[in-house]
């Protein structure tokens, strides 16, 4: 396939997708392997590859979105802080070439540096009860665009 994001927001059934949230210029997945619990990705709807190619309009309601998806992740994780952030280009470390933004909550308790050099990363929760947990609450908390 040419565009897995692409795949994941059309509801492709040859993907595994964990999508949790979709709207008009935008939707929300679960990273499939993620540094974290409840590590998501915001993801514009059309298909684009620079932030530079977003609307306005889009841009504005991406960034209101990684806003409201840290205050999901906050009620449900109570992660200490996040990382929010994109690749941009191959050369950046951008596996797939659909713009999006990964927001990852992150804990005290990680290992960092013993993570990184050891390879390993324990996930304490299943995937399937991480989705569980924010689609029984997303709805609370990302709010609908503002209608013009």
């Amino acid at each position: 396939m040419e565009c897995i994001f692409c795949a994941v927001r059309d509801d492709d059934p040859q993907v595994q997708a964990w999508k949790v949230y979709q709207e008009r210029d935008l939707f929300i997945s679960l990273n499939l392997y993620p540094y974290n619990s409840g590590h998501l990705m915001v993801i514009p709807t059309r298909h684009i590859e620079t932030f530079a190619d977003l609307t306005e309009t889009e841009r504005n309601r991406i960034f209101q979105v990684v806003i409201q998806c840290q205050s999901l992740l906050k009620e449900l994780f109570a992660p200490a802080g996040f990382n929010v952030g994109w690749n941009q280009g191959r050369a950046a470390g951008a596996s797939i070439q659909h713009i999006h933004i990964h927001v990852v909550p992150r804990y005290k308790t990680e290992l960092g540096y013993i993570d990184i050099i050891g390879k390993t990363k324990i996930i304490i929760e299943p995937l399937s009860e991480v989705l569980r947990k924010i689609q029984a609450r997303i709805h609370e908390f990302i709010l609908p665009p503002e209608k013009k």
